[in-house]
């Protein structure tokens, strides 16, 4: 990842010899007209090679200054081939070449006598001879050496900024990195082909110590930022070569190192990448996706077709958990990501969701193989068939939105058979796969009620929902939430062999989903640590509140689709929006999430006040809400907080664990209006509560003392209307009220619905 070193080290190889090429031999037989004039302007230019060196690395030498320091180190080995004598015939030592430049040339840059031995290591490898001394001849090797590095210095140079991770301009764009890494590429390929790097035994240990030495002669006594950090990197590197190489990798033939090679330069061309192109992207249209997918694709090749791959046949746990505890100190987050979560997460991923046959212990996975990249790869395929079909569809030109019935007759149009033949995959059986996951994604599309993301990718809950046109944004969105719905199914569902529609997830699933991922859940503060597994409440919320929940004991395709997306729309997004937006309230005290508490007046003040921008999803929830007094808000308020209260809840105080259950909570409110209000008035008369009835028919009898589904029937609504469990008494109260009383049910007695079942949907039996 840091090729940046070794470009330097290959660079300053052929460059250092020459360095070293000259001295004061006095020990040598001299001969009067081959004495050696110290004030020759030949050698004099050496001085200023450091500088040079160093403006070269950061892009700021000019064609002629790169001509000139190698031209200058050429005519310097020359001249001091013919007119010099060692202690050894026709050859010097190193301590020869070192001491001279140390005192005539290079005062300030001197080559220590480790960096003088590394040196000689890297001249045997790249010309030939022993460590021990340099001869006439192989000076002669060298100069040609330097010419071929000259050249291709030259050629490097307009890239160097970028390639040197020192450009500071945002625009540089995806073709300049491709450029920069093709030509270092090209550049390096061709110095392998003219050296005997190939041949040599020249091992990664020798070149550790080589680019140590090689940062501390460029810095000399100033610092010199792209070269300080050489040390804290190399095992960065060596844990990279270990999951690419292996870590007894054997480059004993040309195209074993000219594959190694390429290797390393895509893995920095995608580190750069990353850098420059996809940490930037703004998701603003279909061209930033396509670089995002061309950058995945890229990484998954590197994997694919790495040595340790084809060799071994998998990259070891062993190997990739070493490169995560050197990855992971320099992740930028705003939470601690610790490598043992990484660790396993990843083998959770492999052994449950990317291994054809889930059996055994993820504890024992021994690594990563073809098997599993096949399937990685085709979850990435399928992302990339749903994207290719949502960037060609015909978006009203004025409006940027199309209708439901417009993207279903295009979804019927769309060719996706020629699109995976042609443009996707040449595997008949990845082909069958990828037609398969196209009509899934059809069965998501044709619901009766389509999930739709707003501008701020709030999922939009509305009684005019299927007027409401959808955007390339928000279908992008809906392509990304079903990826990892379907591998959450593919990880925790039944029947997953053929398609997804016939899939399955059982109240189990979602509990051992819970289970296994509740340490990344934490390290990223998405899961309560006091709450405990919350998978079997989460069940029941995505069969209660969810456009396609239906009560029964399983979690279909579009259940669980619907889910994740409330899941991170409203429970995580929002939300945390709303956490930002609520500064003013913090309070110095932290929560279990380590975020501030928020100071309760303050927070309430601020949550009716600005509720439409926060709900802006949501606008018959935010009317209903605007429209209450003070005493009908705090009594809402009241339904609402009680809802969401935490197990240590501190009074006059809100938490996060507050405020996400409180959001949760509106988006499943909305989520009932917008489907058993048929009539549109805002409110759910007696019939329409009995209609969604049956949705809660088979949880309400696991709480309630009857059981026959007519007086279950009659106790829910009764539940709706008066906000408590009723008696068998009440019941009866209630059928012969329904003579004289017109019954209504609004959005607060939804609210209070939570605020009384609270207790029984955490206590949901798993």
């Amino acid at each position: 990842m840091r090729f940046k070193k070794a470009l330097g080290l290959i660079l300053m190889s052929a460059t250092s010899m020459s360095l070293m090429a000259c001295s004061d031999f006095i020990n040598g037989p001299k001969q009067k007209p081959e004495v050696l004039e110290f004030s020759n302007q030949r050698l004099t230019c050496l001085k200023t090679m450091p500088q040079n060196l160093k403006n070269f690395s950061v892009g700021r030498a000019a064609d002629k200054d790169i001509r000139d320091t190698f031209n200058c180190a050429s005519d310097a080995l020359i001249y001091f081939r013919d007119k010099t004598y060692g202690s050894v015939p026709n050859a010097y030592t190193v301590d020869e070449m070192r001491n001279f430049f140390g005192k005539y040339f290079l005062k300030e840059n001197n080559v220590s006598p480790e960096f003088a031995g590394e040196l000689m290591k890297i001249k045997k490898a790249l010309i030939g001879g022993n460590e021990k001394y340099l001869t006439k001849d192989e000076i002669t090797r060298l100069v040609d050496l330097v010419g071929i590095v000259r050249d291709e210095a030259v050629q490097l140079s307009p890239h160097m900024r970028v390639l040197m991770n020192q450009s500071s301009d945002k625009s540089t764009t995806w073709e300049q990195v491709s450029d920069a890494t093709e030509q270092l590429r090209f550049t390096l390929q061709r110095l392998l082909e003219k050296t005997n790097l190939s041949s040599s035994d020249y091992t990664f240990e020798d070149g550790k110590r080589a680019l140590s030495g090689l940062g501390d002669f460029l810095r000399g006594s100033q610092p010199f930022e792209p070269y300080d950090r050489v040390a804290d990197y190399v095992p960065l590197v060596e844990a990279v070569k270990n999951v690419l190489l292996g870590q007894h990798a054997q480059l004993t033939k040309l195209y074993q190192w000219q594959d190694s090679l390429n290797t390393f330069i895509n893995l920095y061309g995608l580190a750069l990448k990353y850098r420059y192109v996809i940490q930037n992207v703004k998701f603003n249209g279909p061209n930033d996706l396509r670089q995002v997918s061309q950058f995945i694709n890229q990484g998954l090749d590197l994997l694919e077709n790495s040595q340790e791959m084809q060799t071994a046949g998998y990259i070891s746990t062993e190997n990739l958990d070493a490169l995560i505890d050197q990855v992971a100190p320099h992740l930028n987050f705003s939470f601690t990501l610790r490598p043992e979560t990484i660790k396993k997460i990843y083998r959770v991923v492999v052994w449950r969701m990317l291994s054809p046959a889930r059996q055994g212990d993820s504890r024992g996975l021994l690594g990563i193989d073809k098997q599993n990249l096949a399937a990685l790869r085709r979850e990435f395929n399928i992302w990339r068939l749903d994207q290719s079909f949502i960037d060609l569809a015909k978006y009203d030109d004025k409006t940027k939105t199309i209708a439901q019935k417009d993207l279903i007759a295009s979804y019927d149009k769309f060719n996706a058979a020629y699109v995976i033949e042609k443009g996707i995959s040449k595997d008949a059986l990845e082909q069958m796969a990828l037609k398969q996951s196209w009509q899934e994604f059809g069965h998501l599309l044709t619901a009766p009620m389509l999930v739709n993301f707003n501008e701020h990718g709030r999922i939009i809950e509305a009684t005019n929902q299927q007027n409401i046109g959808v955007t390339w944004k928000s279908l992008t969105k809906t392509n990304l939430m079903r990826a990892v719905a379907r591998m959450l199914m593919l990880g925790y569902a039944e029947n997953t062999t053929g398609s997804l529609t016939e899939a399955k997830m059982s109240k189990a699933g979602l509990v051992a989903w819970y289970d296994e991922f509740s340490e990344l859940g934490n390290d990223i503060k998405a899961f309560d640590p006091r709450t405990g597994n919350s998978g079997a409440r989460s069940f029941l919320e995505a069969n209660f509140f969810t456009f396609s929940g239906n009560g029964d004991d399983w979690m279909d395709d579009r259940e669980t689709f619907e889910y994740v997306s409330l899941l991170f729309s409203a429970g995580l997004a929002t939300s945390n929006d709303i956490a930002k937006d609520m500064r003013m309230c913090n309070v110095a005290q932290k929560d279990v999430f380590d975020y501030p508490y928020m100071e309760e007046n303050c927070f309430k003040k601020q949550f009716r006040k600005n509720f439409a921008v926060y709900f802006d999803n949501m606008p018959n929830l935010a009317t209903f809400m605007a429209k209450l007094n003070d005493a009908q808000f705090e009594e809402v308020y009241g339904y609402l907080k009680a809802a969401s209260l935490s197990p240590d809840q501190r009074v006059g105080l809100i938490e996060t664990a507050n405020l996400r259950t409180m959001t949760t909570i509106l988006h499943y409110v909305e989520s009932i209006m917008v489907m058993y209000d048929t009539d549109k008035n805002q409110v759910l008369s007696l019939d329409e509560v009995y209609a969604a009835a049956p949705r809660f028919m088979s949880f309400f009898k696991s709480v309630s003392a009857v059981k026959y589904e007519f007086v279950v029937k009659e106790g829910f609504a009764y539940l709706v209307f008066n906000g408590s469990i009723p008696t068998a008494s009440q019941i009866a109260g209630f059928q012969v009220s329904k003579i004289f009383t017109t019954h209504e049910a609004t959005r607060k007695d939804i609210i209070r619905l939570f605020s009384t079942l609270k207790d029984q949907l955490n206590k949901a039996p798993k």
